[in-house]
């Protein structure tokens, strides 16, 4: 996988104070970290952000 910031080597890290039961990606060359739950706020649309917050 290539990093999103800098094209660079991303690979896998078992980071306990990230996650502890999955793993995260570390680009080699900028140091960007990716973990599951940066990955699912990404791609979750700003829409359902939003309605989320005005709910609470």
């Amino acid at each position: 996988m290539t990093c999103l910031k800098c094209k660079g080597l991303m690979v896998k890290e078992w980071r306990p104070e990230f996650s502890q039961e999955a793993s995260v990606l570390r680009c080699i060359n900028c140091g960007l970290v990716l973990d599951p739950l940066i990955a699912q706020n990404r791609v979750t649309p700003l829409q359902t952000k939003q309605r989320i917050l005005n709910a609470a």
